[in-house]
């Protein structure tokens, strides 16, 4: 049997942004991945919160299907958008995954 791949690699960077009616972001993965999506507050919520929002669901996902522990570092590339930088934290034992059996 052989594990799950997980759906996506060990973020390494987040972008936000700022709409008029929406939080969009994408993320950059160590495999080249990522992902992208919106947080799902209102336009006029304060960016902290948002980046907080944001940032919580990608280290609780990173925890979940890599056993990495991550941190992030903001910082604004114009007024309507920011940069997370992400730096390991700590390694732990990754959630069990679904397994595929092989030859099935």
């Amino acid at each position: 049997m052989k594990k799950k791949r997980p759906p996506f690699g060990i973020p390494r960077e987040i972008i936000l942004l700022a709409r008029q009616d929406a939080w969009p972001y994408t993320f950059i993965a160590d495999d080249s991945g990522g992902g992208c999506g919106k947080v799902p507050m209102p336009p006029d919520a304060a960016v902290e919160d948002v980046q907080a929002a944001v940032f919580t669901s990608l280290a609780d996902l990173t925890r979940t299907f890599h056993g990495v522990d991550i941190e992030v570092a903001w910082s604004s590339l114009t007024p309507d958008s920011w940069v997370g930088r992400i730096r390991y934290v700590a390694v732990t034992e990754p959630a069990q995954t679904d397994e595929v059996s092989e030859g099935n």
